[in-house]
C-alpha cells in the first residue's frame, strides 16, 4: 500500500524570488509564475526573504547566485536550511549562462551550501516557465512532497497504540515507535541497528514458527500470527503480529514493517471512545485483510472436531464485525489453536520458588525420560506387585467382630457437619473408620437402596475395602478414604448439588470417594515409574496409582458374589455407575489438576443470584429452571463429579485447625518415607523438600495451599456456596505463615 502525494489535493505551488535588484530575469521568472497561476513573492534583501519564508513556507525558493548581484547567495541558503521543515522546499541557485574558463563553474559549493538544483539564465518566459513547471510536476518537487508525506505517515506511527517497527531485508531495525519502546522495555538507542530477532527472541516460541514467517516474508507474502517476544526484564509477551514487505529497487525487498499488539491487554477498553474506533483506516484495512485471510484459511478445513467447528464459527463472525470486535475474536482463535487448551502456564514467580517448584514436579510430572533411561533398577529393589496383591488379598474375616460402641454413635451423630472428627472416629473403631462411617452415610443417602442390597452385603464389601487399604500407610489408609468420603458427602448436601444430581450420581460419587485410594503403597507415581514397579509397567507409566485403585476395587467386588453389591443392578446400570465410578477415580490425578479444574472454570459458572426485587415471581421460576436444566446436562454433571471427588480429596486444607495440622503432619511423614525408601534404594528422589533433615511442613503446606487449593476451592466455594471453607482455608494458611520461618529443622513429627 502506497500513500502517493500525487493524488492528493494540493494548494498552488509557491514561488520566493530572492534577486538583490529586480532586472530582466528576476521579471521573467515573475511573468511565469503569474502565467502558472502559482503564488509569487519577491524579496531584495536575505532578512526580508527569510521573513516572507517563515511566514508562507515556499515550495521553490529561487535565489540569485549570479557573481557581483550584491547578494551572498550560499549564505543564505545556509540560513534557509537552517529552518526546519525547509528539507520539503526546493532552492534553485540561478547561474550566469556566459561563464569565462577563469571563473569556477563548480556546483559543489551551491550543493553543500543546501541548494537542490541550478538554473541557468535566460530571461525567455517559456523557458522560466517549463524550469518551474518541471520542478512541480517532475522530480524534485513530487520527491518533497513524498517526503513530506512520508514525514505525516511517521508522525501517525510515532503516535499508534500499535508497536511498529522497521527493519531492513536483514531484520535490522532501522526504526521503531513509542509503541514497541513500551512494548519490550527498551529505548530506541538500545533497539536501532540490532537484529529484532535476536534481541527479543523468547524460549516460549517454537523454532519452526519463526522458520515459517521468514519463508513466507522472504517469498513476498504478508505475515501474520501470535507468538511470544520477550521483554527487556525476561518477561515472554504473547503478541499478535503482522509483518509487510517493503519493495525497493528493482523489486528487491528493501525493508519488512511490523505491527504488533500484545495479547495481554484488553483492546475493547483501550481501542473504544464513545462507542467509536480509535484505530487508524490503513490500520482497519489491514485487519480487515488479515481477517479474510485467516476466515479463508479455517473454511479450507476438513471438519472434524468440535474445536475445529468453535473455529469455524469464530471466524464466521469475525467477517461481520467491527474492526474492535475481530481483534479480541483474534485472540479467542489463538487460545483454541493451542494445542493445550487447559494446560497452565506457570509464572516465573513458581519457577523460582524451589519449595514449589519441587513440590509440583514430584507431584505432577509423570517421567524422567533422562534418569529411566540411565537408571537400571534391580529387581530386588522394586516393590512387587505380586507380593502387594497377596497382602490385599487378605482375608477380611478378622474384622467380622467389628461392635459400635456409645463413644463410635456420639461421633458419628456429627457426620453431617464439616467439623466432624475424623481422627477420633479412628482412635475409637481402632483404625477401622471406614464401615462405620460408610455405613451410616450410605443408609442417609439411600445407596443400599439404589444398589438393592441389604445390610450385611453392604457390610461384608465395606470390611473387604477397609481391608485393603494399607494400615501403615500415615497418610493414604482406610481414615483418609472415609475423610474423603465424609467430605463427598458434605458437598452432595448442597442445595446446587442436590437440585443438579441424580441419585446414580450421588452413588457413584460415595463409592468413588470409599475405593479412590484402595491398596496404595504409600509412593507417589513417580516413585512407581522411577522404581519401574510393575503397576507401572502394566499401566504404562500413565494415571498408575489411580488406574490401580478403581481396577483392584472392582477385581475384589465382582470376584466374590458374597462382597458383590453390584449384583442385582441391570446391566446399563451397571455399566453406567461403572463409568461414572471409575471416571471420578481417575480424575484425582494430580496431572490432570490443572485440566479439570479449567474446564469447571470455563464451562460451569455460578449461576447468578436474582436479585431483582421487581421480576415477578415466573420469571425467577423460569430464571432458576433455565439454570438447572444447563447444569443437569449429562456433560456438565461430568464436571461437577469431577471436581467434587477433587476438592474431596485434597480437602485437609479446608478442616478447622487441628485436622489441618494432623494431616499436614501425616502426608509430610509418608513423603519422608518415601525419600528415605528413594535414597536407600538409589532412585531419583522425586521432592528433595521432604527429607527428615530439612522437612518444613508449614512451607509445604503454604506450597501446596498457593498452587492447587486457593484458585480451586474458591471456584468450588462459589458453586456450592461454601464460605466456611474459605475461611478455614484463610485460617490456616495464616497459621502456616506465622510458623513457615522457624519450622525449618524440626521432623514431622515434632510438628506443632
Amino acid at each position: 500500500m502506497f500513500l502517493d502525494p500525487l493524488k492528493m489535493q494540493t494548494a498552488p505551488m509557491a514561488v520566493l524570488l530572492v534577486f538583490a535588484k529586480r532586472d530582466s530575469q528576476c521579471s521573467a521568472l515573475s511573468r511565469a509564475a503569474d502565467l502558472g497561476r502559482y503564488v509569487c513573492h519577491a524579496a531584495q534583501t536575505a532578512d526580508a526573504a527569510i521573513h516572507l519564508y517563515e511566514e508562507h513556507r515556499h515550495q521553490v525558493v529561487i535565489v540569485d547566485s549570479r557573481p557581483k548581484r550584491g547578494f551572498e547567495a550560499e549564505a543564505f541558503a545556509r540560513q534557509i536550511r537552517a529552518i526546519s521543515g525547509s528539507e520539503y522546499s526546493v532552492l534553485v541557485a540561478v547561474r550566469p549562462a556566459n561563464v569565462s574558463e577563469k571563473e569556477d563553474q563548480s556546483i559543489l559549493p551551491l550543493l553543500r551550501a543546501g541548494f537542490s538544483r541550478q538554473f541557468v539564465e535566460n530571461v525567455n518566459v517559456n523557458a522560466c516557465l517549463s524550469e518551474l513547471r518541471w520542478i512541480e510536476h517532475g522530480e524534485s518537487r513530487p520527491a518533497q512532497s513524498r517526503l513530506s508525506a512520508a514525514q505525516a505517515a511517521f508522525m501517525a506511527v510515532e503516535h499508534s497504540t500499535d508497536a511498529v517497527e522497521i527493519t531492513n531485508e536483514n531484520h535490522e531495525i532501522q526504526y521503531v515507535n513509542s509503541g514497541l519502546e513500551k512494548m519490550l522495555g527498551y529505548s530506541e538507542d538500545e533497539l536501532v541497528g540490532k537484529n529484532f530477532q535476536d534481541i527479543s527472541r523468547s524460549d516460549r516460541t517454537r523454532g519452526d514458527v519463526i522458520e515459517a514467517m521468514n519463508d513466507q516474508l522472504r517469498s513476498g507474502k504478508p505475515w501474520h500470527g501470535s507468538y511470544h517476544i520477550r521483554r527487556k526484564n525476561g518477561e515472554d509477551v504473547p503478541h499478535r503480529c503482522r509483518t509487510f514487505p517493503v519493495f525497493g529497487a528493482v523489486g528487491k525487498i528493501s525493508h519488512f514493517v511490523t505491527i504488533r499488539n500484545s495479547l495481554l491487554e484488553n483492546s475493547n477498553a483501550s481501542d473504544q471512545t464513545n462507542g467509536c474506533s480509535n484505530q487508524s483506516p490503513v490500520s482497519e484495512a489491514l485487519d480487515r485483510r488479515c481477517r479474510l485471510e485467516s476466515s479463508s484459511k479455517v473454511h479450507s478445513m476438513t471438519i472434524e472436531a468440535p474445536i475445529t467447528k468453535a473455529i469455524s464459527m469464530v471466524s464466521s463472525l469475525q467477517e461481520t464485525c467491527p474492526v474492535s470486535i475481530v481483534r479480541s475474536l483474534d485472540r479467542v482463535l489463538e487460545v483454541l489453536r493451542s494445542s493445550e487448551l487447559y494446560s497452565p502456564y506457570f509464572t516465573q514467580q513458581v519457577r523460582n520458588d524451589k519449595m514449589t517448584s519441587e513440590l509440583v514436579g514430584g507431584l505432577m510430572k509423570k517421567m524422567d525420560d533422562d534418569v529411566l533411561a540411565q537408571k537400571k533398577v534391580s529387581s530386588t529393589k522394586r516393590l512387587s506387585c505380586s507380593s502387594e496383591n497377596h497382602c490385599l488379598m487378605r482375608s477380611h474375616s478378622r474384622m467380622s467382630g467389628l461392635t459400635s460402641s456409645g463413644d463410635v454413635e456420639m461421633v458419628l451423630d456429627a457426620e453431617d457437619q464439616w467439623n466432624f472428627d475424623i481422627i477420633q472416629l479412628e482412635k475409637l473403631t481402632e483404625k477401622r473408620p471406614l464401615v462405620h462411617l460408610a455405613m451410616r452415610t450410605f443408609q442417609r443417602y439411600e445407596v443400599l437402596h439404589f444398589l438393592q442390597v441389604d445390610d450385611a452385603l453392604m457390610y461384608s464389601w465395606l470390611q473387604m475395602i477397609e481391608a485393603n487399604y494399607h494400615g501403615n500407610n500415615p497418610y493414604h489408609n482406610s481414615t483418609h478414604a472415609a475423610d474423603v468420603m465424609h467430605a463427598t458427602s458434605y458437598f452432595l448436601a448442597c442445595d446446587i448439588i442436590k437440585s443438579t444430581f441424580d441419585q446414580s450420581d450421588e452413588v457413584a460419587s460415595l463409592i468413588a470417594a470409599v475405593v479412590h485410594d484402595l491398596g496404595h503403597p504409600g509412593k507417589t507415581n513417580s516413585y512407581l515409574v522411577n522404581s519401574s514397579n510393575e503397576l507401572a509397567v502394566l499401566y504404562n507409566d500413565l494415571a498408575v496409582l489411580e488406574s490401580h485403585h478403581v481396577s483392584l476395587a472392582y477385581s475384589l467386588t465382582l470376584k466374590n458374589d458374597s462382597v458383590n453389591v453390584f449384583r442385582n443392578l441391570s446391566r446399563d446400570s451397571y455399566r453406567s455407575l461403572r463409568q461414572q465410578i471409575v471416571d471420578m477415580v481417575l480424575a484425582t490425578e494430580m496431572t490432570k489438576h490443572f485440566e479439570h479444574l479449567n474446564r469447571f472454570v470455563s464451562v460451569i459458572s455460578q449461576p447468578p443470584v436474582d436479585e431483582n426485587k421487581d421480576s415477578s415471581s415466573s420469571q425467577r421460576i423460569l430464571f432458576h429452571e433455565a439454570t438447572a436444566k444447563k447444569l443437569s446436562s449429562a456433560e456438565n454433571r461430568t464436571l461437577i463429579r469431577r471436581m467434587l471427588i477433587k476438592c474431596a480429596d485434597v480437602s485437609n486444607p479446608a478442616r478447622p485447625l487441628p485436622l489441618c495440622i494432623e494431616w499436614a503432619t501425616r502426608i509430610a511423614d509418608e513423603y519422608c518415607q518415601q525419600t528415605d525408601d528413594e535414597k536407600a534404594q538409589g532412585l531419583p528422589v522425586v521432592m528433595p523438600m521432604f527429607d527428615r533433615k530439612v522437612c518444613n511442613v508449614p512451607k509445604s503446606q503454604i506450597s501446596f495451599m498457593d498452587f492447587f487449593i486457593h484458585d480451586m476451592f474458591e471456584a468450588w466455594s462459589k458453586f456450592c456456596s461454601l464460605p466456611e471453607m474459605l475461611k478455614h482455608i484463610s485460617d490456616n494458611y495464616k497459621y502456616w505463615k506465622e510458623r513457615e520461618s522457624f519450622a525449618g529443622e524440626q521432623n514431622p513429627n515434632d510438628q506443632d
